[in-house]
């Protein structure tokens, strides 16, 4: 049966499905204040828990944690203003993150008088390869659009926001990456 009301903690966002979920270290459990169970939630040392329910009453079933923090995340943020074609705005650099299947995520934004040149103009790119260009709106100090990929790391390859064309004059290109190993 679903939750009704509003719940207590945050929202959390699995695929296309937005289920309610609460974080607090002192009660792992994923419990609400009424007994009841949240559909996820997180536990003291930051794994997902996901309840899913057949319908009937009292009858749930946890699937357990996905995915769980096998290292420390390494993140790092940059800005370029007015970046040539093909320039890095934030790089991991090589060797920073040993093999492994990492969860990347990259935000993006533009401050100063961004102009129509700026519309997606940055990429995700694992070395040399775009992995994906990034929608970013053309509005300045645009609170920050943000993507998560999962990739795998080879250990010795550096991973990076660039821009994809040239960027207007006085216009700042900020990204952030931050990746967290999952495998």
């Amino acid at each position: 049966m679903p939750r009704t009301g509003t719940p207590r903690g945050v929202m959390t966002t699995l695929g296309l499905q937005t289920l309610p979920a609460r974080v607090d270290a002192a009660d792992p459990t994923g419990l609400y204040a009424d007994g009841s169970e949240a559909a996820a939630s997180m536990d003291a040392n930051g794994r997902t828990r996901v309840v899913l329910s057949s319908g009937a009453a009292g009858a749930a079933q946890v699937i357990g944690t996905v995915p769980g923090i096998i290292a420390a995340s390494v993140g790092v943020t940059g800005r370029v203003v007015a970046p040539g074609a093909g320039a890095a705005i934030a790089t991991i650099a090589a060797g920073s993150l040993p093999a492994g299947v990492y969860d990347v995520q990259v935000s993006t934004n533009y401050d100063g008088a961004a102009a129509a040149a700026e519309i997606n103009n940055m990429e995700f790119r694992r070395g040399a390869v775009v992995v994906s260009s990034l929608e970013v709106p053309a509005i300045a100090n645009l609170a920050q659009t943000e993507r998560v990929f999962r990739v795998v790391l080879d250990g010795a390859t550096a991973i990076s926001v660039n821009a994809t064309g040239v960027g207007t004059a006085a216009v700042g290109y900020t990204a952030e990456l931050v990746a967290t190993r999952v495998a």
